[in-house]
């Protein structure tokens, strides 16, 4: 468009904008936009936009949905592809105000404006059937469960028999079912948190690997826990780690077996690990109780474990440890025992819990198909 068709686009506007101002129709031109504020309940409305505006990005909307989501079904617009159609939209205005040069300046704002709050409405709309959809699986749970407490009150008189402790654990297993109901419903509200955008990136840089995250219990002991089903997935044509005559074998080492191993290892080589435990005015002399406390804890509390903790594991357990992390390279430690075949895969989160961090153990294995379609999905959109 020249600049002849840009002042005759502004002078139409501008016109277009006054009559509809007058009337009745000026506060119905975007019945969709005030449709959508009052589903997601705002309590200011949204500006009324101009018929010439509202036909700009009516068409202009029209046109870029066409090329890209013909076969999308009706209602069917997730948050994601609802952020795509947006920055397509804000393109296409950008697009035309250059076209328009500077006389279109103030025109182009009004209509940017205009722009900005319908999206604004429309995620709002959003937002308020996500929470509808979440209340409604929550109802769902609530009357699944009702339903089993009935079958369980009619079963009661057929198991007479049962004993208490079979009671007990039942009900335990129900309340681990009911708290994970809870959990789920609580993440679902939370969108997407850092642990959630954590986990996603993190799961990104494991699956060209072949590699999954296995779950474990985030007790103060996850990072010997992780090492210990690490033992366990060993292959078979992998040599364990050597052990001491006498000592457990390597794959019956548990969590609190390799806390001590770990201790007395630090005990033994205390001047390589008191410069990384104590302050800097003792490392280097001294503060040998200082340093026996700290291997006390580390041996019989959940204290957590961190980088000191995994030197002396690849020493003790004479195996290369890789430890995963979304944003730094993998980390490996103990790497001159990478030729014995035994490496220990570990993935570090910063954001798993309440806590912080946390270790989880890496197996390998392929991503749920619809997880990774969700991972998918959120990385086309952060690319955008």
């Amino acid at each position: 468009m020249g600049k002849k068709g840009g002042k005759a686009f502004l002078k139409s506007a501008r016109a277009a904008r006054a009559e509809v101002d007058d009337s009745e129709e000026a506060r119905q031109a975007v019945p969709e936009a005030a449709a959508l504020t009052a589903a997601a309940g705002s309590p200011q409305p949204q500006p009324a936009f101009s018929a010439k505006a509202a036909a700009f990005l009516k068409d202009g909307a029209a046109a870029d949905d066409a090329s890209s989501n013909d076969d999308e079904e009706p209602g069917a617009e997730t948050r994601g592809k609802m952020l795509q159609r947006h920055k397509r939209e804000q393109k296409a205005l950008k697009d035309q105000m250059k076209r328009l040069g500077k006389e279109g300046k103030d025109e182009g704002a009004k209509l940017e404006a205009e722009m900005e709050a319908r999206h604004a409405a429309e995620l709002a709309s959003l937002a308020g059937d996500r929470e509808k959809t979440v209340a409604e699986a929550v109802a769902v749970a609530d009357s699944l469960y009702s339903v089993h407490l009935g079958d369980e009150e009619q079963g009661e008189q057929q198991h007479k028999k049962a004993s208490k402790g079979q009671r007990r654990r039942e009900q335990r297993q129900r309340e681990e079912q009911e708290r994970e109901a809870r959990i789920q419903a609580e993440l679902a509200e939370l969108g997407d948190t850092d642990r959630v955008i954590e986990q996603r990136e993190l799961k990104a840089i494991l699956r060209p690997l072949g590699l999954v995250i296995r779950e474990i219990p985030p007790d103060g002991h996850c990072l010997y826990r992780s090492l210990e089903d690490q033992l366990q997935q060993l292959p078979a044509e992998v040599a364990p780690p050597p052990t001491a005559e006498g000592e457990q074998d390597a794959d019956e080492l548990n969590f609190l077996l390799l806390r001590q191993k770990v201790a007395e290892h630090m005990r033994q080589h205390a001047e390589e690990f008191k410069p990384f435990v104590l302050p800097e005015d003792l490392a280097s002399g001294g503060g040998d109780d200082l340093f026996e406390a700290y291997c006390t804890e580390l041996e019989t509390t959940a204290a957590w474990g961190g980088q000191v903790e995994l030197q002396a594991l690849a020493q003790v357990l004479k195996s290369h440890i890789a430890v995963y992390t979304v944003g730094m390279p993998v980390q490996d430690l103990g790497e001159e025992y990478k030729e014995s075949g035994r490496t220990l895969r570990l993935c570090y989160l910063r954001h798993a819990y309440g806590l912080g961090e946390h270790y989880e153990s890496v197996v390998p294995g392929v991503a749920d198909d619809e997880e990774q379609t969700d991972e998918d999905d959120a990385a086309a959109n952060d690319e955008e």
